[in-house]
């Protein structure tokens, strides 16, 4: 008997630490997905995107950029309206390049900077011949000083957001924002 009762014991006991583990990895895969939820809920809740005829607009809190003259999704021009002051300034863009449609993820974290996607468009002639190029860069934009940084391409272009404002290209390589707008 008393066999029995010690056997009856242990398996209540372990039944209890299985369902407490459980219950307690569940717990925390809610956490993980919570936070998850919070930090991209934050981030693309504050920025809406409206496209109107040729003008693509992304509306931040005291914001709005305007990428104007748009053909074939590739827009010449941007525009930074200050929704505080209610001011609208032209970025001085190069006149040799387009930019692709954004996404919410080339948004830094603080919405303070932006990855553009720059397309070259041009020809090439080999005497009998045109073909129609296009070469990538990417370039970043500071929005509250209104400051484009240089071309950059290839690698660094595949770069990601971390942190608040931290570009890093990959694991040993990564710059802090204002370090894009040096020359």
């Amino acid at each position: 008997m008393r066999y029995l009762i010690i056997l009856l014991f242990i398996t209540l006991s372990c039944k209890e630490t299985s369902r407490d583990s459980v219950a307690h990895k569940k717990e925390n895969v809610s956490i993980d997905i919570k936070k998850d939820s919070i930090r991209s809920k934050g981030k693309f809740d504050t920025i809406k995107t409206v496209l109107r005829n040729d003008t693509l607009v992304f509306q931040l809190e005291n914001v709005s950029l305007y990428f104007v003259n748009g053909v074939n999704d590739c827009w010449k021009n941007i525009q930074i309206k200050d929704l505080k002051n209610n001011r609208l300034i032209e970025v001085n863009t190069p006149k040799e390049v387009c930019f692709e449609k954004n996404n919410i993820a080339d948004f830094s974290p603080n919405k303070k900077y932006l990855l553009l996607h720059a397309i070259e468009k041009g020809e090439l002639s080999d005497g009998d011949s045109v073909k129609e190029i296009e070469k990538y860069n990417c370039i970043f934009l500071d929005i509250g000083n209104v400051v484009l940084s240089k071309k950059n391409n290839d690698l660094f272009c595949s770069g990601e957001w971390i942190d608040q404002d931290k570009w890093m290209v990959d694991e040993e390589e990564s710059y802090e924002a204002k370090e894009l707008f040096e020359n």
